[in-house]
C-alpha cells in the first residue's frame, strides 16, 4: 500500500511540474521568442531544476514545439465546444467573431506564440511540424463559414470570410494597447464597441447608402 501510494504521489508530482514549465515555457516564449528564452529560465520559473525540465523534453526545441501544439489544440478544443445555431450569414460572422475575439484575450500568452508563428518567416511556418494543426483549425472555420455560402456575394468565398475575420481579430488583440494613443481625427473606440463597428464595416461595406 504504501509503495503504491508513494508512486501515486510521484506521479502526481511529476504532473504538476511538467503542467508548470508548459505554463511558464508558454508565458516566456510569448513575450520573447524561441531564441530569446533559456531552459534554465522555463526551470526557474516554473521553480524547478534544469534536469527536470530535460527529463520531459529532450530539447528546447521539443519543448517549444509541444507548448505551441498546445496552444492550437486549445483554439481546437473551444471551436469544438462553440454552438453556431445561426442560420443567417451575418449571423454566424457575428457569432465567430465574438467567440474568437473572446478566447484571443482568454489566452493571451497562447495567442501570442502563435503570432509569433503567423508572422515569422512563410517558409519556416510551413516546415513546423504545427502546420497541419494551424491548417487544420483554419479550415475548420472555413467548414462553419460554408454552411451559410448561399448567402455570399457572387465572387467571395468562405475562405475569404475566415481570413478576414481571425486576421483582424488577431490584429486587433496584437494592436489593442495602441488604439487610445492614435490621435488622428476620429480616434478608434474601444473594445467591445471597435469589434462591433468593424463587423458591421465587413458585412455592409465602406460606402454612404442612399
Amino acid at each position: 500500500m504504501v509503495p503504491t501510494l508513494l508512486a501515486s504521489a510521484y506521479e502526481n508530482s511529476e504532473r504538476s511540474a511538467l503542467t508548470r514549465i508548459l505554463v511558464e515555457a508558454e508565458v516566456l516564449f510569448a513575450e520573447r521568442g524561441f531564441d530569446g528564452v533559456s531552459i534554465n529560465e522555463v526551470a526557474l520559473a516554473a521553480g524547478v531544476c534544469k534536469a527536470n525540465v530535460f527529463h520531459h523534453f529532450a530539447t528546447k526545441q521539443d519543448l517549444y514545439e509541444r507548448v505551441l501544439t498546445q496552444a492550437c489544440d486549445a483554439f481546437g478544443r473551444s471551436l469544438d465546444a462553440l454552438e453556431l445555431k445561426e442560420r443567417d450569414l451575418a449571423g454566424r460572422v457575428r457569432r465567430l467573431v465574438e467567440w474568437h475575439n473572446a478566447f484571443l484575450y482568454q489566452r493571451p500568452h497562447g495567442t501570442r506564440l502563435i503570432l509569433r508563428e503567423l508572422t515569422g518567416s512563410p517558409t519556416a511556418l510551413e516546415r513546423s511540424p504545427v502546420f497541419p494543426l494551424i491548417q487544420r483549425n483554419f479550415d475548420r472555420v472555413v467548414g462553419l463559414l460554408s454552411e451559410v455560402s448561399d448567402k455570399l456575394r457572387e465572387g467571395i468565398s468562405p475562405a475569404l470570410v475566415a481570413k478576414v475575420v481571425l486576421s483582424l481579430n488577431l490584429f486587433g488583440f496584437q494592436t489593442e494597447r495602441l488604439n487610445e494613443k492614435l490621435t488622428v481625427a476620429g480616434s478608434l473606440a474601444t473594445r467591445p464597441e471597435l469589434q462591433r463597428q468593424w463587423l458591421d464595416l465587413l458585412l455592409h461595406g465602406i460606402e454612404a447608402r442612399d
